[in-house]
């Protein structure tokens, strides 16, 4: 990289950290940083990335389908990989615990394993800042380091691999009749219906308004055969609503014998009286 190659927002970016080294150490070195999803924090501290492998893939149909009939149905994006790898300096090859001072860090390599680890454990969402592109909601799902006498005892290469985090917003559907509510099949005039909730199945339960126009129902039926049915009816039936202010045993054992009544008594009506 030369001189001319400088990009002057470069410049003036690293000017504003108001220090020649990070003039120095902004321009003329390209920037990897580890952030917490959407801030501005960094996550990771380590001396350099040696190496980074961003990588993604999509699935499409296997079976053959009809000619213009490819669309994007037929293909589903699976999430991102990032492979790289980082350095961390140490001043000895017998202690991670000691940072190296001639790093401006000051992080050790066994602080920043246990910063790795926790990054493991626990489910969180980190942006990976590059020169060429920021790969953002990406988390840690594996790690491995190692130290050999090629690259020095006191320089430890760990390597990590990130998943995306693939994120995608609720739909809802609004409308005159939802009144911005998702739908239900009593509103939609689909013949597939919506998916509501599955109930059990039985009758529900009857309530007065039910019962009301219940009975004016079986007066209507039955007021061709009796006169004296209707009123027979209305009487028990006025019966039954007044024993809903007493307990419920009371109401359950008057219900069933009100109702017991009104069925002979119908019966009677219609048949003629019970002989005996």
């Amino acid at each position: 990289m030369s001189i001319i190659d400088l990009n002057t927002a470069d410049i003036f970016n690293a000017i504003g950290g108001g220090s020649p080294l990070s003039i120095i150490n902004s321009v003329l070195s390209p920037s990897y940083v580890i952030r917490y999803n959407g801030t501005g924090y960094v996550a990771l501290e380590f001396s350099g990335m040696a190496s980074i492998q961003p990588s993604g893939r999509a699935q499409i149909t296997n079976a053959p389908i009809e000619n213009g009939q490819y669309q994007s149905i037929n293909k589903v994006k699976d999430p991102s990989r990032v492979r790289c790898s980082i350095i961390i300096s140490g001043l000895t090859g017998f202690s991670g615990n000691l940072p190296n001072i001639f790093d401006l860090t000051l992080t050790s390599q066994s602080e920043a394993l246990r910063t790795i680890q926790v990054m493991l454990k626990t489910t969180g969402l980190y942006d990976i800042e590059t020169p060429k592109e920021t790969l953002v909601s990406y988390d840690l799902v594996d790690h491995a380091y190692e130290v050999n006498h090629q690259k020095g005892v006191t320089l430890l290469v760990v390597y990590l691999e990130f998943q995306e985090v693939m994120q995608q917003v609720d739909v809802i559907l609004s409308g005159a009749q939802s009144e911005n509510k998702p739908t239900n099949d009593q509103v939609s005039q689909g013949v597939t219906g919506t998916g509501a909730t599955l109930q059990n199945g039985g009758a529900s339960p009857s309530t007065i308004d039910d019962l009301g126009k219940s009975c004016a129902s079986l007066k209507t039926a039955v007021s061709d055969v009796s006169g004296t049915t209707p009123g027979a009816i209305t009487t028990g039936f006025q019966s039954a609503m007044d024993t809903v202010k007493k307990p419920v045993l009371e109401v359950t054992d008057s219900v069933t014998q009100k109702s017991a009544e009104r069925v002979q008594e119908i019966n009677e009506n219609i048949t003629g009286p019970r002989k005996t």
